[in-house]
């Protein structure tokens, strides 16, 4: 059920749902002076959320803590990468994952980590590259194809395939490493600098503290005065941002 609202609540994160609705309430209100708050309203959500400078600031001012990130160690058993960076599965006629936006990087990172020798494995927890679907299918054995022709051997890849949520990213990830004798101490929790905290906090949950090694980690901006002209894809690249906050909050509040 947490999981089926989660994704219902997620359409309503975007700053595009926020002015459509208000737009309908405006034309639907039979009284004038909530007619007009509602479409003055969402005009002002228009000019903010597609204000690019504040939304790349806003990142900024997120990802910042990790701008300078060094590892504590030399060496970790597994990477756990967090899901989310191939949602579109694996292409099956090109045999790439379909990425999403720039979260190709959680694998990437991960695929240098364990080249330059400071990961041994990698564990994908959670990634609709892996995951099995309710029919029982999965591309797993085509990712790791992909992988192999990185240099990355099939056992030293770890798959967790069900995890539907950072939530689940953690306790099922967990269940996996502990039955193969890992632990806290052995792996580097490997997500986007905006998804960091409260995955590592989801871990700290079910009593495991990890290091974390952030990707997608945004630069301060230095805008230019057209860089403030309202742009509709800036409405959408909100979304990441206040899912994660949202996120964060109901996460907290439901104790996970």
């Amino acid at each position: 059920m947490f999981f089926v609202i989660s994704k219902i609540l997620k359409v309503f994160l975007l700053p595009l749902t926020w002015i459509f609705l208000l737009f309908i309430l405006a034309y639907l209100s039979k009284n004038k002076k909530w007619k007009k708050k509602h479409f003055i309203t969402a005009i002002l959500i228009l000019l903010v959320f597609s204000n690019k400078p504040l939304l790349q600031w806003s990142q900024y001012m997120t990802t910042r803590s990790y701008s300078h990130q060094q590892l504590h160690k030399k060496y970790y058993k597994v990477a756990v990468v967090l899901g989310g960076f191939g949602n579109g599965g694996m292409d099956t006629v090109s045999m790439q994952p379909n990425y999403i936006d720039d979260r190709g990087a959680r694998l990437w990172e991960a695929i240098r980590l364990y080249e330059a020798g400071t990961v041994e494995k990698i564990m994908i927890s959670g990634d609709a590259t892996v995951t099995i679907d309710k029919k029982g299918n999965s591309t797993a054995d085509a990712l790791k194809k992909y992988l192999e022709d990185f240099g990355i051997h099939d056992s030293d890849l770890i798959l967790e395939q069900h995890a539907r949520n950072t939530r689940e990213n953690a306790t099922m990830s967990i269940a996996i490493l502990d039955s193969l004798g890992y632990n806290q101490n052995d792996c580097l929790l490997v997500t986007s600098a905006t998804h960091m905290k409260r995955s590592l906090a989801c871990f700290e949950a079910c009593d495991w503290t990890l290091e974390g090694y952030a990707t997608n980690i945004y630069p301060k901006p230095h805008p230019k005065l057209y860089h403030f002209i309202p742009r509709w894809k800036t409405l959408i690249d909100w979304h990441e941002l206040l899912n994660e906050w949202v996120g964060g909050i109901v996460y907290k509040i439901v104790g996970y």
